[in-house]
């Protein structure tokens, strides 16, 4: 059998030296364009939207004939939106705060622990994301309809509040775990040592220095519930309609530019929360992406 040269070998390793720098030549043309048509891709919609939501005709249209806030105003004027962008509001900052503590207690349980604990805590707290919100709405109406616990106001947004919970807390748990297993324990140890018990180790010590990814945490979780329309769409009551339900409904019958003003604004308190836990931990260090 015959074996390749020397500089037969030479030529092979110059030939893909050659074809490297000529494909990164090529992804670094590449990367920029990708890059800006991606961010157009994600912000010209939302562009669109704002745009038409201070159009003076009566229909959506791009771009706006003349300039006008009467949408603006029509939402806040209207008392079921108002209504419902309470509700939305009251209902996520309740589900933002037991994703939070619920998140706190199994990151201090599983935080520390071997590795294998943490992958199966993550996972099973990642499973309801593998159900389609289409089939978990339905068939946890069915469920709770069996113990006709609907019939009442406070009853429903407590199911509809659980629902929301479920699905808000693998964003706050990776949050909030991440943030536990950075944060160095000999700050704890020297509390202990020198006196302080443990409930006051974790109000003064472990707290405070978890507060960023915990605010982060409430704020994906936040997100999460006051965004979610299918869930809600089956919980829907007279006096029960969410902002997300209560668009549907209204875009069915009037296609107006309200909805676009109303998308205007949600999307400006999402952009201020995103921004926030961003400032105050960075999208990177929440996702895992870099310590």
């Amino acid at each position: 059998m015959k074996t390749p040269s020397r500089i037969e070998f030479s030529g092979w390793v110059r030939l893909r030296r050659r074809i490297n720098k000529v494909m990164i030549a090529i992804w670094r043309i590449l990367y920029p364009i990708m890059l800006v048509i991606g961010c157009l891709y994600l912000i010209l919609p939302s562009v669109v939207v704002i745009l038409a939501s201070v159009s003076e005709t009566s229909y959506v249209t791009f771009p706006p004939k003349g300039i006008s806030l009467k949408w603006y105003g029509n939402f806040f004027t209207r008392e079921g939106f108002v209504q419902s962008f309470v509700l939305s509001a009251v209902l996520a900052l309740i589900v933002a705060l037991l994703a939070v503590a619920v998140s706190v207690i199994l990151s201090m349980l599983v935080g520390r622990r071997a590795r294998g604990i943490q992958s199966w805590a993550v996972t099973l707290a990642y499973l309801p994301l593998l159900l389609p919100t289409i089939v978990y709405g339905p068939a946890l109406l069915i469920w709770m309809s069996h113990f006709n616990i609907l019939d009442a106001f406070w009853s429903t947004m407590l199911t509809l509040g659980a629902a929301h919970l479920i699905l808000a807390m693998p964003f706050a748990l990776q949050s909030i775990m991440v943030g536990y297993d950075r944060l160095d324990p000999t700050y704890e140890e020297a509390a202990l040592v020198m006196g302080a018990r443990p409930p006051a180790v974790f109000r003064f010590v472990t707290l405070p220095l978890m507060m960023a990814t915990i605010i982060a945490g409430a704020t994906f979780s936040f997100l999460i519930s006051f965004d979610e329309p299918v869930v809600a769409l089956f919980f829907t009551r007279v006096d029960f309609i969410t902002l997300p339900v209560r668009i549907f409904q209204y875009l069915r019958y009037n296609p107006d530019p309200t909805v676009a003003a109303i998308a205007t604004i949600t999307t400006l308190i999402s952009m201020i929360l995103v921004v926030v836990a961003d400032r105050l931990v960075g999208l990177g260090k929440l996702m895992g992406l870099r310590r």
